[in-house]
């Protein structure tokens, strides 16, 4: 399935490069900016004479109390603006995914307050939920490779014993890394269900996820590890404007590859998941 989906993402390149492309740099330039835009003025306001003067007329406690909430204030509003620009560039890549031209202007769709809301929810709920696998997957590689530091460091333990515990190791954190994977596969339908349903709340679109990933996680872990390659050789042979859009679009239609591939299974070991309330665009 792995070359298929990336045949078929290279079909979809085909006149498209440039702009896809576009889309991805436009939407990173737009989150530096503002990041370092917000970072700087919270930074310089901290610092200026018109804060100093504040405190030294005012209760200190009180400037900078005020000073911190407008501050996260900011910085909320900076998720949002960064999760609203991700979800569309998403959505554009998606729409891309199912042949469907998707207008540029689709990058800013999901902007509006409770679009992006939406959006920072589900990113949010996603690092929780990887953060949780991750520390789950690794605890033990991380308390071997302690182990290994700590005995090299404190005892003058045999050669063999240490090579043992690093080969151990190695193959521990190498299943623990495919397994995790196995698990972030598992959510990754949620941002496709998010992108084409304005109505399904973010709570379902996981759900929907975790039940309907479940026949391609392995596919989904080889199309992904495949793509170490392709990064590396954006050094020596393959420019970075051609990699990220042909990575990103081969990611969105394996998505809606399954996601249309699960409807004509026909013997699946769950009922098929409805949602009344759908706006889907496409």
């Amino acid at each position: 399935m792995s070359g298929f989906i990336k045949v078929k993402a290279k079909e979809l390149l085909l006149n498209n490069t440039f702009r896809l492309f576009l889309v991805s740099f436009t939407a990173f330039i737009l989150k530096s900016f503002v990041s370092a835009f917000v970072f700087l003025f919270t930074n310089t306001l901290l610092i200026s004479p018109f804060l100093q003067n504040m405190v030294i007329r005012y209760n200190s406690l009180l400037v900078y109390f005020i000073y911190s909430l407008f501050t996260i204030s900011l910085y909320f509003i900076l998720f949002l603006f960064i999760c609203g620009l991700k979800m569309g560039e998403n959505a554009i890549y998606f729409m891309e995914s199912k042949m469907s031209k998707a207008k540029f202007k689709y990058l800013f769709i999901f902007l509006r307050p409770s679009q992006s809301f939406r959006a920072f929810l589900l990113y949010f709920r996603l690092l929780n939920l990887k953060t949780l696998w991750a520390l789950f997957f690794f605890s033990v590689p991380l308390f071997c490779t302690a182990l290994i530091i700590f005995l090299y460091l404190t005892t003058s333990s045999y050669a063999f014993v240490l090579y043992t515990l690093i080969i151990g190791t190695a193959i521990l954190t190498s299943v623990s890394l495919f397994y995790y994977n196995c698990s972030k596969i598992r959510y990754s339908y949620a941002i496709y269900y998010l992108c084409t349903d304005l109505k399904i709340s973010v709570k379902d679109a996981i759900e929907k996820s975790t039940l309907h990933s479940d026949n391609f996680i392995k596919d989904g872990v080889i199309l992904k590890s495949s793509f170490l390659f392709w990064f590396l050789s954006c050094v020596l042979f393959f420019p970075i404007f051609y990699v990220i859009p042909f990575t990103k679009l081969s990611k969105a239609r394996f998505i809606t590859f399954t996601d249309g591939l699960r409807y004509s299974l026909t013997q699946t070991n769950y009922l098929p998941y409805t949602n009344k309330k759908s706006n889907r665009i496409s």
